[in-house]
């Protein structure tokens, strides 16, 4: 294969490798001895080489200093020296002090040998979960230990990210305190593997002094007990393996490790203070109104001594911590899985009497596929009795858009952890806006028989305006009313508007009418009232609290509030006495009722949707403005938002269900906690969010912790929910069903009996889930329940699920502030989504329910085919013929089948799954690509060919979800054949849109720049093309984009290249490949005609319909036709199966008794001008200006965010 003399990096870094990709040479897959083709045009399987599994596919092929993991055969310490009960969770460790420590020994010297051996250097090691050392070195040399007997793998390692009084409330904790015999976490820990803990704050028993935590801050050793420093029965142990100024995207950063785990407070914006806030969030003591440390019964706390508490306790205020650190005070890891091999022995003394029972894990990287190794660790330690709990994620890499298919990724997408949706609570953090004049307030409302004077008003303040170093006279002012005729500030003020301006704040309407229309952005307003003279605004908002903040500018302060609070200070703004004054002191001063109780913060990340037969996340909890404590503050707070909030929550409570239950295992846990989650979460239209948005529903830990009888999915019941994941179905007229059984297994020392019915979310018209009407369970019996899942195929529709958002605009941050760059309907399947309900029938309380998540996506498909095996021609110089399609077809429901026509361009046989970085991987394995041009079409029809667009048709080896960030696909034109590429095109989203894009990048000089954007298969999310869940893509763009016209027309040549986050994070360059191919949009060898289905590029596919083949007379290239509504079929390559989606066709001439098959497509001319396989061309060298390899910001996936 050519060297590799790319940068590595973010998944931007793709079209490093793949902008020169018509001098790339071998694809990926030639590296591997391809099966071959058989007699019939179809791929055999690839035979599996040697060592396979030793070496990851990137492994082989990445150069120059690496940081790998050397995994050595053998099971780690703890799974190998611990009896099943203790790995069950039924008696504590035995002590096997020896035998660890002599495993440790042996993965050490292992360790040095394998360094010795590659001239690498040494990490760390692990040998609790499992055996291996991470190594830092060449990664030539590195390879040869593939050779080792006792090496299992190697793998290119992944950098990581970092991702309440009244949310003790709203998730019942306080009632589990008090009414369940006072289940507090007692005697569970807790490991918080994050950015440290301070554990000098007084919510961990600390001191609570700003001294102590700079005193703490001068030691490498956690503080004894009789320090004064640390409250040892509440952070019991823990390491830090990294120091302050660790950062993995720092290639020159090495971890400094020591045994003071304490978290650092950086400058500005860090991972600092966010383990503290996690820790307090789980398991802190609370903080009394006074700064004390609240050490009383917590049984007996009420909920008014919780709202007047500082800072409130955590869920599990009585379980002990872990500090096991891996940020520092900025950035990303490398050493996530050593920090998770800890949590079992956290000392590593080889006794695992002090390992953790929980692990939060309130970090994660978006659009990351289940199969990431991080996910594999987890699940490894539930099945060593250790349970993890992930944030499901806030969109960060996605303008923090949740409502975004698969943003939620590793490890939140682990089977065996408990994934976390962030909702609202009943109450909220708010801003206020102090009125200083009239003096003494204004009456707004009537509380207790009276009518109150409001000297604040509740709201939230403009982001970009500095209060806190403001002074007096630039934060106070008179408000004065907006002209009638700019009433939202979206123009700019005429000169005699401006002298009533002048000098004081504006009174704006965000919205133009009841419509909600917005018509420009909080900056331009802003700008305008400043340059009127103006000196602050105040914005109106109808739908308020917002979820999201507003920027305005930095010239002058703004603050925002809801129409109710505008009319009644709409009297004093009129007669000119209304004077109001900002503070930097009055940011989230006060609580307000949330707009929306239990509803759902918009950044919480939509997870799986049963692609892969499963469906995250798994329940739902409080994460907005949530206060917890505070990194070096002694007692002090702050307010934090997100899916890492919401986790700890869930933390606590499954430590308390340990305490309640100590013999449950990690699955039994979870599933206690998501059959108790009872409260749905709902949009503000009352429509329930479906199960891949917020699982089972909003937690309740009362219930949790009395859980006795556990539901779950019996043939995965570390996932606990049922997915039937997406079914496929022809429209053959029938009832189809599938059946699977759930579990109800009774751990009550009485028998239950249960009424099971069904409560509907997102639903499709003929089709849902069929419970059994009873079932009863003996003490200590599991009952299998079957659930059987029918789908009536004349029923189907694309219906849509109500709490999706229809359109989305993508937004781009530029010169200071977000500006839009393009807007569409979003992409989205249809599903069955709800719960299952279990009800006690020998009781009338439909509040003690036992739930469970169930989903389906059922969508119908085609089976069409074009008939033949060959397209004949009548003779040499026919240049026409016509052929006919045939199967069932799909026109129903806003589905219809299409199909796309194109001329062969290249085959590639299937790569082995095990030669993957990832099995993920398949869905970027190239199978077959073609292209096509409907400028000959044009011209025969009298038209300009050059308002005609060129097509590229792809398939690959494996289903994608969606074309999300995590994967793209390129293609690389160069248009004028001079061994440059010109133009590229890109497959991929831009962020804040939920649909993949064909962006349009062109070359100038040395630099790149998109020019323009087309939705994937030519259609936006309104028209089906089958877009998720498929192996089939179009990227259709007008010719006028590439610079062609008939006048200069000639061939180009294109090359395709794919790839994966995974993949690229672990220094592989592509997937997959092509070499150039040629093609004539003018002139091509074969195109096409027939009935349009109603989408540029695509023809109606249905039975008995016709295209019409044209062909440049005595050519005989062979025919590429994607049937995008057929079903997946087999993609495995084993005995001819290459799926039912794309169908390869030969063009042959009647009198010809030997025909070409498509193993023989069309080869590349070999213009000598373009480089071979053995001549890369070299990126642009002057990393100042953005190609195709940077087309954004460079996407972040491979780290964990703090979320």
């Amino acid at each position: 294969m050519p060297p590799n003399h790319r940068r590595r990096g973010a998944l931007g870094c793709l079209a490093a490798a793949t902008s020169i990709l018509l001098a790339l040479g071998t694809p990926a897959s030639a590296d591997i001895n391809p099966g071959g083709i058989n007699e019939n045009g179809q791929y055999l399987a690839t035979p599996t080489p040697q060592n396979s599994d030793a070496l990851s596919p990137t492994m082989k092929k990445a150069e120059g200093d690496v940081l790998v993991f050397v995994k050595f055969k053998g099971q780690g310490a703890y799974e190998q020296t611990q009896p099943d009960e203790v790995l069950h969770n039924k008696q504590e460790p035995v002590k096997k002090q020896g035998e660890a420590t002599s495993i440790k020994d042996q993965v050490e010297n292992q360790a040095r040998q394998a360094a010795q051996d590659s001239g690498a250097e040494i990490r760390y090691t692990v040998h609790n979960t499992m055996r291996g050392v991470a190594l830092h070195g060449d990664a030539e040399k590195i390879r040869s230990l593939a050779a080792r007997d006792d090496v299992e793998r190697i793998t290119p390692i992944v950098a990581k990210k970092s991702m309440n009084a009244y949310s003790d409330i709203d998730s019942k904790a306080v009632q589990a305190w008090a009414e369940s015999t006072g289940y507090t976490g007692k005697g569970v820990k807790i490991a918080v593997v994050d950015s440290g803990i301070d554990y000098t704050h007084a919510d961990f028993g600390g001191p609570g002094t700003k001294e102590a935590y700079e005193k703490a801050k001068t030691l490498t050793d956690l503080p004894d007990a009789d320090s004064g420093l640390i409250d040892r029965s509440k952070v019991v142990g823990g390491i830090d393996l990294v120091g302050d100024d660790y950062n993995a995207l720092d290639a020159g950063s090495t971890p400094k490790p020591d045994n003071n785990p304490l978290d650092c407070r950086p400058e500005g914006y860090g991972t600092g203070g966010h383990g503290t806030h996690v820790a307090g969030t789980a398991a802190g003591y609370g903080v009394n109104a006074d700064g004390s440390t609240f050490r009383g019964d917590y049984s007996k706390l009420t909920e008014n001594d919780l709202k007047n508490m500082k800072i409130g306790p955590g869920s599990a205020p009585e379980a002990q911590l872990l500090s096991i650190r891996v940020f520092g005070c900025q950035g990303s890891s490398n050493v996530v899985m050593q920090g998770l091999d800890r949590a079992l022995d956290p000392n590593e003394d080889g006794d695992f009497s002090d390992r953790a029972n929980i692990i939060n894990l309130s970090l994660g990287s978006e659009f990351s596929p289940a199969d990431d190794p991080d996910s594999a660790m987890v699940d490894a330690l539930a099945q060593q009795g250790i349970l993890t709990v992930t944030a499901a994620g806030n969109a960060n890499e996605f303008n923090g858009v949740g409502d975004t298919y698969s943003d939620s990724g590793s490890p939140a997408n682990a089977a065996s952890s408990i994934s976390v949706a962030n909702a609202n609570g009943t109450m909220s953090v708010s801003d206020q806006l102090k009125i200083v004049s009239p003096e003494n307030g204004i009456p707004l409302d009537f509380i207790d028989g009276v009518f109150r004077d409001f000297k604040f008003i509740d709201g939230d303040y403009s982001l970009n305006f500095p209060l806190d170093k403001a002074p007096a006279d630039k934060r106070t002012g008179y408000v004065t009313l907006a002209p009638e005729r700019n009433h939202d500030g979206c123009k700019p003020f005429t000169p005699e508007e401006a002298e009533k301006i002048k000098g004081k704040w504006v009174m704006l309407d965000w919205e133009v009418d009841y419509t909600y229309k917005v018509n420009c952005s909080s900056a331009e307003r802003f700008d305008h009232v400043a340059q009127a003279g103006g000196t602050g605004v105040l914005l109106v908002l109808k739908d308020y609290p917002a979820q999201q903040g507003f920027g305005g500018n930095a010239t002058i302060p703004g603050f925002r509030i809801n129409t109710a609070f505008a009319a009644d200070i709409k009297p004093y703004v009129e007669a000119g006495t209304f004077k109001v004054e900002a503070n930097e002191a009055y940011k989230k001063a006060t609580h307000i009722p949330t707009r929306l109780e239990f509803g759902l913060n918009s950044m919480s990340s939509r997870g799986q949707h049963g692609t892969e037969g499963f469906i995250k996340p798994d329940v739902a909890a409080p994460g907005v403005d949530i206060f917890s404590a505070s990194v070096g503050q002694g007692t002090e707070g702050v307010y934090n938002t997100g899916t890492s909030m919401a986790a700890p929550h869930v933390s606590g409570i499954a430590a308390q269900v340990m305490q309640a239950h100590p013999d449950y295992t990690p699955a039994m846990v979870k599933a206690a906690i998501m059959n108790s989650a009872d409260t749905n979460v709902t949009n503000n239209s009352g429509y329930k969010y479906a199960v891949d948005r917020v699982g089972s529903g909003f937690v309740n830990a009362k219930k949790a912790v009395n859980a006795k009888v556990l539901v779950y999915n019996e043939e995965t019941p570390e996932r606990v929910s049922l997915s039937f994941g997406v079914l496929e179905y022809p429209l053959d007229g029938e009832d189809h069903t599938v059946t699977r059984n759930i579990v109800v297994r009774n751990m009550d020392s009485v028998a239950h009996t249960y009424e099971l019915s069904y409560q509907n979310g997102p639903e499709i018209p003929g089709s849902g889930p069929e419970v059994p009407p009873l079932v009863t369970v003996e003490p200590g019996e599991t009952v299998k329940v079957p659930i059987t899942f029918s789908t009536y195929t004349p029923f189907l529709e694309k219906t849509m699920d109500p709490t999706l958002e229809k359109e989305q605009t993508a937004m781009a941050y530029t010169d200071g502030q977000y500006q839009p760059i393009i807007s569409g309907k979003r992409q989205y399947i249809a599903s069955v989504s709800g719960r299952i309900l279990l009800k006690d029938a020998n009781q009338d309380d439909w509040e003690e329910l036992i739930r469970l998540p169930v989903h389906a996506a059922p969508k119908p498909i085609s089976t069409m085919k074009v008939q033949g095996s060959e397209i004949q021609f009548e003779n040499g110089k026919a240049t026409e013929t016509t052929v006919k399609l045939a199967g069932q077809d799909v026109n129903q429901g806003g589905y219809r089948s299409m199909m796309g026509a194109f001329e062969l361009g290249a085959a590639s046989p299937r790569i082995p799954t095990e030669n993957l970085d990832l099995p993920s991987s398949q869905s970027m394995d190239l199978q077959y690509v073609g292209a096509a041009s409907d400028a000959p079409a044009l011209k025969a029809a009298g038209q300009n060919p050059n308002d005609g667009k060129i097509y590229f048709g792809i398939s690959t080896w494996g289903i994608w979800d969606s074309m999300h960030p995590g994967r793209q696909l390129q293609v690389t034109l160069d248009t004028n054949r001079d061994g440059k590429p010109d133009y590229n095109l890109e497959v991929g989203p831009e962020k804040g849109l939920d649909y993949p894009l064909v962006k349009v990048w062109k070359a100038n000089g040395d630099t790149w720049e998109i020019t323009n954007r087309y939705p994937l298969n030519g259609a936006w999310g309104d028209t089906d093309t089958n877009i998720m869940d498929t192996n089939v893509m179009v990227l259709g763009v007008p010719l006028k984009d590439l610079g062609l016209t008939a006048d200069s027309a000639s061939s180009i040549d294109y090359a395709v290249s794919t790839n994966t986050w995974s993949n690229a994070k672990a220094g592989g360059d592509y997937v997959d490949a092509t070499e150039k191919i040629s093609f004539n949009p003018f002139a091509p060898k074969v195109w096409f005609e027939g009935e349009s289905a109603g989408v540029p590029g695509l023809f109606a596919d249905r039975n008995g319909g016709e295209v019409k083949v044209h062909r440049v007379e005595g050519e005989k290239p062979s025919a590429l036709f994607l049937h995008l509504h057929n079903g997946t079929g087999d993609l495995s390559g084993q005995n001819g199966a290459a799926g039912e989606r794309a169908q390869v066709v030969p063009l042959s001439e009647q009198q010809q008794s030997s025909l070409p098959g498509p193993s023989e497509p069309t080869e590349s001319p070999k213009d000598s001008s373009l480089p071979g396989p053995s001549e890369p061309t070299e990126s642009p060298k002057d990393s100042s200006l953005p190609g195709p390899s940077e087309p954004t910001e460079s996407p972040k996936a491979d780290t964990s965010l703090p979320k």
